[in-house]
C-alpha cells in the first residue's frame, strides 16, 4: 500500500471521530464535568474566610479607630464554605470599663464562632494578635439623686421629691466616668410648695462635666 492511500484513510478515521456521533459525544462530555462539579462540591477544601470582631464594650468604653480586619483559614465543603458570605464568622470579646487605652488582644482558631447550620473548621487565624486603640475620655448618663430637705408642717408624712430630668450626661476622663454611678442635687433645704424648684448639681470634686448642671425639683406631687 502506497503512503498516501495510507494517510487518506487515517484522515477519514481522525475526521469521524470529530465529526460522527456528536450528540452522543457531547452528552459524555456534559456528564464528565456534572460529575466533577459535584464530586468536587463534596471534596473538603480550605478557603479563608473574613471574621467579623464583635466587641461588648462597656458603655464608658469608645474604640478610638475601627479593629484591623480578620481572616481565617477555613476546611469544609464548597458548600458549606459559600455559607459564610452570608453569615460570616464571629470573634466577640468583652472589654471592661477599666481598660487600659491600648490593649492587645491574642487571637486563637478557639476565639472564632463557627455560625450555626455551618459545617466547617478552622485551621488557622490571621493576625495572631489584635490592638485596640480606646478614647481616653468618655460620656455616660447617670441617674441624679436629691440631697434636699423638704421643710413641711408637723404631721406631715414623707414628701416626695421628684426630679426632671433623672439622669444627666456626665463626660470626662473615661477613668473618672467609669467610677460615677449617680451624682446629686446640692444640698439644700425647700419648703412645701406646688411650685418646681431649680437646684444646681453637685459637681465639686467629680472630675467630670454635667450636663445639664441643673435639675428640676418637684416637691409634694408626682411629675405627670
Amino acid at each position: 500500500m502506497t503512503p498516501a492511500p495510507q494517510q487518506s484513510r487515517w484522515r477519514r478515521h481522525i475526521a469521524a471521530a470529530f465529526t460522527e456521533h456528536l450528540a452522543l459525544k457531547a452528552s459524555a462530555v456534559l456528564l464528565a464535568i456534572v460529575l466533577w462539579f459535584v464530586v468536587a462540591a463534596r471534596e473538603p477544601m480550605e478557603e479563608v474566610a473574613s471574621v467579623r470582631f464583635q466587641p461588648q464594650l462597656d458603655s464608658a468604653v469608645v474604640l478610638r479607630d475601627p479593629p484591623s480586619m480578620i481572616r481565617a483559614l477555613v476546611i469544609g465543603r464548597a458548600s458549606e464554605i459559600l455559607k459564610l458570605s452570608n453569615t460570616p464568622l464571629v470573634i466577640r470579646r468583652s472589654i471592661a470599663s477599666d481598660v487600659p487605652d491600648t490593649l492587645v488582644l491574642t487571637l486563637r482558631t478557639s476565639d472564632v464562632e463557627v455560625p450555626e447550620g455551618v459545617e466547617v473548621i478552622v485551621r488557622d487565624v490571621e493576625p495572631r494578635s489584635l490592638t485596640l486603640r480606646f478614647e481616653s475620655t468618655a460620656s455616660r448618663m447617670v441617674p441624679v439623686r436629691s440631697a434636699l430637705l423638704v421643710r413641711a408642717p408637723r404631721g406631715t408624712s414623707h414628701v416626695p421629691v421628684q426630679l426632671d430630668p433623672e439622669s444627666v450626661t456626665i463626660r470626662g476622663p473615661r477613668r473618672a466616668v467609669t467610677q460615677l454611678h449617680f451624682v446629686s442635687t446640692m444640698p439644700d433645704s425647700i419648703t412645701l410648695e406646688t411650685l418646681p424648684h431649680l437646684v444646681d448639681v453637685d459637681t465639686a470634686g467629680l472630675g467630670v462635666a454635667v450636663k445639664p448642671n441643673q435639675v428640676k425639683a418637684i416637691v409634694g406631687r408626682r411629675r405627670p
